[in-house]
């Protein structure tokens, strides 16, 4: 699950990419509502149980075989 960003690093990725942010705050207020807004719905069609009924393990002595050869 990815971290939420506060306003402030949200702002400065802005910068960061080039995209000036000086005396805009109004704009970009709504901006990262809209990015909350979109984040909450990508958390929310994440499932939250186990989905990987198989797991795949990679044995130890295989990787150690492996690397004798």
């Amino acid at each position: 699950m990815k971290k939420i960003k506060g306003y402030l690093e949200y702002k400065l990725d802005l910068e960061l990419c080039g995209i000036n942010t000086f005396e805009k705050d109004h704009e970009i207020r709504k901006r990262y509502e809209k990015y909350l807004q979109d984040q909450q719905q990508t958390n929310n069609d994440i499932p939250t149980s186990d989905t990987n009924k198989t797991s795949k393990r990679t044995d130890s002595t295989n990787l150690l075989e492996h690397k004798e050869r």
